[in-house]
């Protein structure tokens, strides 16, 4: 081709092949192509880099999305992914970008002394794969069918959490107890509610004699005016699928003292995207 850039060559090439723990379920129309058990993987430019360190569009999920369209351009419309993919994703595209290792700081729990440990990103790409979604709830005689939340829900859900925290910050200046209380007696309620909603966004159907009920305000309905037991249930459910598609813990010898440690490794963009 005649006018082909003859630095094409040098352009960035995949590094990983990234199989979703989703299968590719949960993707609308059109915001996933290719093989979801192989999609390939680049490594970050200078911009998607700089795009982490970009504070307004870090919190608003702006520069993980602009980000995942560069590195995975398989995944047209990251903003529909679903959460089971997310930490895989972030992952994949850090081993493309710095390799597996990742160093982590830790306090020693028991001579409190600092420690660095290095862990390898691999394994949770593997651990993740190896998970089924349980996306069914029985409820007797119901049964729901849930799905995971998608990215964009994700963070919104985040957002106001994080708004709720700050206003709660903003308003615990110097006042008298009963008025302290009367403060986090709302923030409370209104943390409470914004997770319910979470909750119910994430049930996708219910089954019912032989009805299978998919409208949400019928499903609202029906959460408002059940038993208790039926929510909490449900609620119970999905906070252990949460925990266990999460990174899981891992284990560390204290340099100092030999202390067996437990050591988390957090999936924080601010600082994760950073070389170490």
């Amino acid at each position: 081709m005649e006018n082909q850039n003859p630095l094409s060559k040098y352009y960035r090439q995949p590094k990983v092949y990234l199989s979703l723990p989703s299968k590719g379920e949960w993707y609308p129309d059109g915001a996933l192509t290719g093989d979801p058990s192989n999609l390939p993987v680049y490594g970050m430019t200078a911009m998607d880099e700089i795009m982490f360190k970009t504070p307004d569009a870090l919190f608003s999920g702006e520069s993980v999305v602009s980000v995942i369209k560069s590195c995975i351009p398989d995944i047209k419309d990251p903003w529909k992914m679903p959460q089971l993919d997310i930490d895989s994703v972030l992952i994949a595209i850090r081993i493309a970008t710095y390799g597996s290792d990742i160093t982590i700081s830790y306090t020693c729990k028991k001579c409190k002394a600092q420690n660095e440990s290095v862990f390898n990103l691999s394994g949770a790409l593997d651990y993740f794969n190896t998970l089924t979604y349980e996306n069914k709830v029985f409820c007797d005689p119901l049964q729901v069918n849930l799905r995971p939340y998608n990215y964009k829900e994700f963070t919104d859900v985040q957002l106001q959490t994080y708004e709720l925290r700050r206003m709660l910050s903003k308003s615990m200046g110097e006042m008298d107890e009963t008025a302290r209380g009367k403060i986090l007696d709302d923030f409370y309620k209104k943390l409470g509610q914004v997770q319910a909603e979470g909750f119910k966004k994430q049930i996708a159907t219910v089954e019912a004699d032989d009805a299978v009920v998919d409208s949400p305000a019928q499903i609202n309905e029906w959460i408002q005016n059940s038993e208790k037991v039926f929510f909490d249930k449900i609620k119970k459910h999905l906070e252990t699928q949460r925990d266990k598609w999460g990174i899981q813990p891992q284990t560390s010898h204290c340099g100092e003292c030999e202390h067996k440690n437990t050591v988390n490794v957090e999936l924080d963009t601010s600082n994760f995207f950073v070389k170490s």
